[in-house]
């Protein structure tokens, strides 16, 4: 039964409570360089970037069927060393229709990368710790009087460097920023809908509003509205 429902964690992240329940793995696309005669036809065509096809692009989805998770527990960056496993990007979504959902993407056979001097190439996020059931939940906020809360998500990524050599193949990959967005839908049961940011144990993320919930007044329908804010992600030092 290896061609149904055989799913492969890059991320080494399942557990009893958080289950793997999709993944993808995609080979790096490959550059061209065309030569083209005195006609403008390609005359010479070369291939490069990952000629050994070695680099590929990675993604998992776990849902949060029980227990908790704290989010801070996924870190991004190079997690392993080589083959190299990169974690780019982390997002996060709640509903009042589903358990969580965690979805993980990135790299794995990358080139081999340095930290700075006294750093890591790791990123650590903020806390928040999600519950395992079939609820919207909140993230770095609570829910004003007068409004239900029906959505949420938290998206994180790092940026990454690539430095090719004169043929174009990769020799070496850096990894830095870190940035992350997150955000909550309401609906107006009797007054507008309304959030306070709450920065409790995370002062250090910059965690700052950036939307504040507005209206969305359909017809013959409950007004609804959708905040945003955005936070920063800190890189790791050496113990």
């Amino acid at each position: 039964m290896s061609n149904f429902g055989a799913l492969t964690d890059h991320f080494g992240l399942a557990s009893s409570d958080l289950v793997l329940v999709n993944s993808s793995e995609t080979l790096v696309e490959q550059s061209r360089a065309d030569a083209q005669d005195e006609n403008g036809d390609i005359a010479a065509s070369t291939f490069f970037g990952n000629t050994t096809q070695d680099m590929r692009e990675i993604s998992c989805t776990y849902a949060l069927k029980s227990g908790t998770l704290n989010i801070n527990t996924i870190k991004l960056g190079a997690t392993a060393a080589a083959p190299t496993v990169l974690r780019e990007s982390v997002e996060v979504t709640t509903s009042n229709t589903e358990f969580p959902q965690i979805t993980v993407s990135g790299r794995k056979n990358i080139v081999q990368i340095a930290a700075p001097s006294g750093k890591l190439n790791t990123f650590t996020l903020p806390s928040k710790s999600f519950s395992g059931i079939k609820a919207a939940q909140v993230i770095f906020c609570t829910t004003g009087a007068g409004c239900k809360l029906t959505g949420s998500s938290l998206s994180a990524n790092v940026e990454v460097a690539q430095q090719d050599n004169g043929l174009g193949e990769p020799i070496s990959h850096g990894v830095s920023g870190g940035v992350g967005t997150f955000g909550a839908d309401f609906v107006r049961i009797t007054s507008a809908p309304s959030w306070t940011i709450d920065t409790t144990g995370n002062t250090d993320y910059g965690i700052t509003q950036t939307q504040a919930p507005g209206a969305e007044e359909g017809q013959a329908a409950y007004h609804t509205a959708s905040g945003a804010g955005a936070f920063t992600i800190i890189r790791d030092l050496v113990p």
